[in-house]
């Protein structure tokens, strides 16, 4: 469907009655709607989404165990990009993990979605929608019109739980370079910068040759990003490894909730997804492994699928509350400029224990081997120095 006859639907005067009404069309949204779609080609679904593109502009990754088994062929329609491992580097310390990578792009999800509302011709995409209300049958538009169906699914994202926490604040520029970067998979987290009054770490993903990803990240305890700071320590750490950037093809950021408290609803009609239900790991940002497991769900049980998705949910929860922990023990027990030294005791570990962490499948052994043994470098930093500034000002 064409982006004029999606805007052209979304101002029909009588709207039909559907099956399923999927708002929002970022990822679990559009994963969502993709698999329902794959599974049942003859429901009647919508999927709203506010802007007039989907998937916005995002890059999502994870790893090729985060797959459900027995996935549906609603995946195989995603063109996905697989590395064979990733690299990470600290101060005195790198690895080259053989763990296999995976990225979707926004792009690549439009396409996806763009084929199968093609093949559906009962299904709809609605772009340029605004919402203003959600309800377990209904879904009311800024303009006062009202959709109904059997089913409201509610991806518009957005963390909404109150929670305390920190954040994981980045800026990426997908540059193009004069000549090959030599990267033959992803830097997931290169810690050798000079640290300061936040952790910060760069990530870079090798697209094509002469195409990298480049990211500035950092874990603060605020969520101001300076956007033009990030510009130029990417192009610094660029010029520093030889790249030369011969054009900027695109620009994302983002600012993600890494909580110590709080707690998501418990999934219920609407069914909410996405970061506003607690579909995303506290700890890493990641939100690809809980979005592909909800949709194979919906792909496997159809508008049955709520109560299967709350025993989801409920296993998860406890990985939730084990992510709260980490970040807990990060943001208060670490200064910023000490707080990779964690990290890059993490990145030690057996790789199935990292892949199981990754994914939100930490056993109790995961969990020991994380938390017990001699902390790492710094832990009590943080607690020491607030002291001393109590003290100081005492």
């Amino acid at each position: 469907m064409s982006t004029v006859a999606e805007a052209a639907s979304c101002r029909e005067a009588t709207p039909p009655r559907y099956d399923v009404l999927v708002v929002g069309a970022g990822l679990h949204g559009g994963l969502a709607a993709l698999a329902l779609l794959d599974a049942r080609p003859g429901l009647r679904l919508a999927l709203v989404e506010r802007d007039e593109r989907p998937a916005g502009n995002h890059t999502w990754c994870f790893h090729a165990a985060d797959v459900p088994r027995d996935v549906g062929g609603w995946f195989g329609r995603l063109p996905v990009l697989e590395w064979p491992g990733y690299r990470v580097a600290f101060p005195g310390f790198s690895r080259e993990l053989a763990l296999p990578y995976r990225c979707l792009t926004a792009d690549a999800l439009v396409a996806a979605l763009r084929a199968v509302f093609a093949e559906r011709p009962q299904a709809t995409l609605l772009t340029g929608c605004a919402v203003q209300a959600v309800s377990a049958d209904c879904v009311t538009l800024v303009d006062g019109r009202v959709l109904r169906a059997d089913c409201v699914i509610d991806a518009r994202g957005g963390a909404t739980q109150d929670q305390r926490g920190g954040y994981q604040k980045f800026l990426g520029l997908e540059v193009a370079l004069e000549a090959d970067s030599g990267l033959d998979r992803p830097v997931l987290m290169d810690a050798c910068l000079a640290q300061g009054p936040q952790f910060r770490f760069m990530y870079v993903l090798p697209l094509a040759p002469r195409r990298l990803l480049i990211e500035d990240t950092a874990f603060a305890l605020t969520p101001d990003l300076d956007a033009a700071g990030c510009r130029a320590a990417i192009r610094a750490y660029a010029a520093g490894h030889g790249w030369h950037i011969t054009q900027v093809v695109r620009e994302e950021s983002g600012v993600l909730p890494m909580p110590w408290r709080g707690r998501p609803p418990a999934p219920a009609r609407p069914l909410t997804l996405g970061y506003s239900g607690g579909w995303y790991h506290p700890a890493t940002g990641y939100s690809m492994p809980a979005a592909l497991r909800v949709a194979d769900l919906l792909a496997r049980h159809g508008t049955e699928a709520v109560p299967a998705i709350q025993a989801a949910w409920h296993a998860q929860a406890r990985q939730f509350r084990f992510g709260q922990l980490l970040n807990l023990l990060a943001f208060r027990g670490f200064r910023p400029d000490l707080m990779w030294h964690p990290f890059a005791r993490f990145y030690r570990l057996p790789l199935a224990t990292i892949e199981r962490f990754y994914g939100q499948r930490s056993t109790v052994l995961d969990a020991a081997r994380l938390l017990l043994g001699r902390p790492p470098r710094g832990f009590g930093s943080a607690w020491w120095g607030r002291d001393r500034r109590a003290r100081a000002c005492s």
